[in-house]
Parts: structure tokens; C-alpha cells; sequence
């Protein structure tokens, strides 16, 4: 396999960014109509942002010219009503989706992690780059995409490949091997380039390589000697039927098929693991969790059906656990929480990684959030109006029983805040924590 390029990139000042379009990446202005309220996250926006990267990447006004052109869009609209979605895939025979990863013998392995990463922008190109700089053992991508998740936006926002004026984006690929989930945006055009053409990629094997253990499935298991890694799958029941999901507020109705529930597969395989690892005598190690869609958020609708059904499997309850999600499209730490009733879990929201970031306000004491970036900064350096958050990505560190989490800014990689969870007593994690004295992350008391 021919070796993947790297990002080329642009210097990033948040006070002065430069437009994307100056060095042919995919438009800061045409990803920010996904943060629109009520209609961002739908097929309907999705089409149109897809129609508006046709336009020439030197136009002022994208989105508006993809919306004068409705027969184009309106017809690609129509057609993906009527995808097919893509069968379930599980893991074959004599494989059980456990990924059993090894620290390396001179130091701590590390894992890094992005979520709603897959925009083409250049800001995913800084954000794959300062992974890349990391040199982590292994990457995860907790899923989105975009726009629809479309064979050729997979090779352009994922592997690197130019197309349509456009400077491809490849995702950061562990020394060791690499990780995804699928997120809503995959499924709606019906999760077949995911699964075909991003997945085959994925697994344990070095970059440029076909992996020696193909991730096969949209969820997994990565087993370190001290702790339990759950990669589950919200996404593919997320993408909702599209001539009825794309209309506000009728999206958020569960019987359509759009609450991210895990699949009747997924449950299986999770209850198949959850007994692989007692028989084992590893059921004790401590858990970390990684979806795609919320179990809770302060600013946005969350997604209860999925929690409730990892409460239900019942090794969760009674033990302290930390949650990673994207979705949002922001940074946000809460304190400690009980979810779903039974769940006790330090939830994470990282979906920075790659879309325009929502500014985000906290109006009132908010007792839920331990920390959040409230940074924002002009969309690029002609447009002093528009107002964005800040991208970045998480390190995870394992050192013996320790996971040190990192959180990184877009800058440069720098550390703005990082935290430390030990197993304790009865089930419970120890937590410390360092936050250097400029980080930006406020409280929300």
C-alpha cells in the first residue's frame, strides 16, 4: 500500500485564522450550518452542505449558491431516501471483537482520540497533525463523516485523497493500529462506506499496512493489561428515515428510528464479552466507554435509550466508570453523574475534533460541569462576526493501573487540562487532576 501524505497545514491563529479556501480545504462557513438549531443534524442540512462543496472551493458564498441550485440537491435528496441501509455487520467466526493491547516495554501506551473529526476543513488536518505528533500507539475516532458519509467523502475526509479542487485529509493512524465508530452521519447515506471502505482499514497493523486484526464491526473491545475499553455503536440506529427524520422536532421521535440505540447484535456481542471477561477473571478491571451520541448534556437533547440499555446488561452497575462522546460539537468535563438510574459515570463530551465549534455559554450555574471551554474566535480572517469554539483532541495515557486523559488544544497540541482515574475501593476511581495556570477551561458554578 502506497504511503498516506501528510496533512499540509496552514499556521492556526486563533485571532487571525485564515480562510480554508486559501489552501483548498473544505469551508469553515458550509460545516457551521450543521450547529444551526433544530435543522443542523439532519439529511435535509446534510444535502445541502454536500451541494454546496460541488461549488468552486474559491466561492465567498457556498451555501447560498448550493441553495439556488434545489433541483441539484432536491434530486440527490430523493435518491438517498430510497438507500438501502446497510446489513448489520458483525465480527465472523473465531473472531470476538476483544482487542487485547499490550504496553509497550519502554513506557506507557497511549491512545488518541477525536470525535466529529471527518469534515475535510483544516481544521481536521491540524487536529489529525497534532495526533500525529503524539505518536500514540493506537487512534479512535468516535464517528461523524460528513456530509453523508458518502464513498467519496470517506476517501477525501479520511484517506487522503484530492477531489473536486479539494486537498484531501487523512485520519491519524497509532503506530500500532487504528479505530472507528460510526456516527449518524456515516448512516445517512446507509453506513455501506463506512463499513466498505473506512472499515478495512481499521484494526491492529502500523500505518500503510492491511491489519494483521481487522476491526470488522461498527463496536469493540481494546483490553489493556489494567483496563477495559468499550467502543459501542449508537450510530447505526441514528440515521433515521429520511423524508420523516429531516423535519424538526418529528427527528427526535424514537419510533423512527432515530434514539442511537444499540443494535440487537451489539447487545449480543456486549453480553458475549461481559461473559468472555469474567471467565477470564478480567471483569474487575476498571471501564472506560466510548459512543458517538450523549447519555447527557447540558446544552443539547440526550440520549437515554442507549444508557438504559448498558444498564440493563448490569455489569455497570454498582461501579464507577469514565464515558467519552462526541456529538456535540464541543468541549465539555461534568462532574460525576448517575445516569439511567443504576449508571455512575464521569461523562466526557470531545466532539471538537474536526467541525466548527458551538460557542458555548453557560447562562446560569450549572452544578452538572466540572469544566468547559467557553474560547471562541472569528470563523477566518475576512469574516470578524462569525464566532467559533475552539478544535483539539484527548490523549489517553495508560501507566500501570493509572489513565491519564489529556485534553489538547488546536494550536499547537498544547495541554489544557489533564485528569487522572485509579481504580479505588469498592468499585469506585480515583480521581486527580492538573490544569496548567492559562488553560482557559472555566468552571460551571
Amino acid at each position: 500500500m502506497a504511503e498516506l501524505p501528510l496533512n499540509s497545514l496552514a499556521p492556526f491563529d486563533a485571532s487571525n485564522p485564515p480562510r480554508s479556501v486559501n489552501f483548498r480545504r473544505k469551508p469553515r462557513h458550509v460545516a457551521l450550518f450543521g450547529n444551526a438549531p433544530l435543522i443542523g443534524r439532519t439529511t435535509f442540512a446534510a444535502h445541502l452542505q454536500q451541494a454546496a462543496l460541488k461549488v468552486s472551493p474559491t466561492s465567498s458564498y457556498p451555501n447560498l449558491i448550493a441553495f439556488v441550485h434545489v433541483s441539484a440537491w432536491v434530486r440527490e435528496y430523493l435518491r438517498d431516501a430510497k438507500n438501502k441501509i446497510s446489513e448489520y455487520r458483525t465480527y465472523p467466526p473465531g473472531k470476538d471483537g476483544i482487542f487485547r493491547i499490550q504496553s509497550p516495554e519502554d513506557g506507557a501506551l497511549t491512545i488518541a482520540i477525536a470525535a466529529d473529526w471527518g469534515t475535510g476543513t483544516m481544521e481536521s488536518a491540524r487536529v489529525a497533525n497534532n495526533i500525529d505528533e503524539c505518536h500514540p500507539h493506537y487512534t479512535v475516532h468516535l464517528g461523524d463523516v460528513y456530509y453523508m458519509g458518502e464513498e467519496h467523502e470517506v476517501s477525501e475526509n479520511c484517506l487522503g485523497v484530492n477531489s473536486n479542487g479539494y486537498t484531501g485529509v487523512y485520519w491519524a493512524r497509532g503506530t500500532r493500529g487504528s479505530f472507528a465508530l460510526m456516527g449518524n452521519h456515516e448512516m445517512y447515506s446507509g453506513g455501506t462506506a463506512y463499513y466498505e471502505k473506512f472499515l478495512e482499514k481499521l484494526g491492529i497493523g502500523p500505518p500503510n499496512t492491511t491489519p494483521s486484526e481487522p476491526q470488522s464491526a461498527s463496536y469493540f473491545c481494546l483490553e489493556t493489561e489494567h483496563w477495559i475499553i468499550l467502543g459501542l455503536d449508537t450510530g447505526y440506529h441514528s440515521g433515521g428515515f429520511p423524508l420523516v427524520t429531516s423535519v424538526p422536532l418529528i427527528n427526535r421521535i424514537s419510533a423512527l428510528n432515530v434514539n442511537a440505540q444499540f443494535d440487537e447484535e451489539m447487545m449480543m456481542w456486549l453480553e458475549q464479552t461481559i461473559q468472555t471477561l469474567k471467565q477470564a477473571g478480567e471483569l474487575k478491571k476498571p471501564v472506560l466507554v466510548l459512543t458517538h451520541h450523549q447519555p447527557i448534556s447540558s446544552f443539547e437533547h440526550a440520549f437515554a435509550k442507549p444508557a438504559k440499555q448498558l444498564a440493563d446488561t448490569g455489569f455497570l452497575n454498582g461501579r464507577e466508570f469514565v464515558w467519552l462522546y462526541g456529538h456535540e460539537h464541543r468541549m465539555t468535563i461534568y462532574n460525576k453523574q448517575r445516569i439511567a438510574k443504576t449508571l455512575t459515570a464521569y461523562p466526557r463530551c470531545i466532539g471538537h475534533g474536526g467541525m466548527p465549534v458551538s460557542v458555548t455559554t453557560v447562562n446560569s450555574p450549572d452544578p452538572k460541569i466540572l469544566y468547559y471551554d467557553p474560547r471562541k474566535h472569528p470563523i477566518d480572517n475576512e469574516n470578524q462576526c462569525t464566532f467559533v469554539g475552539y478544535n483539539g483532541h484527548v490523549v489517553l495515557t495508560f501507566d500501570g493501573q493509572a489513565m491519564k486523559v489529556e485534553y489538547c488544544d488546536i494550536t499547537d497540541g498544547k495541554l489544557l487540562y489533564s485528569e487522572t482515574f485509579t481504580p479505588g475501593l469498592n468499585n469506585t476511581l480515583v480521581r486527580s487532576d492538573y490544569k496548567p495556570a492559562d488553560s482557559p477551561y472555566i468552571s460551571g458554578l
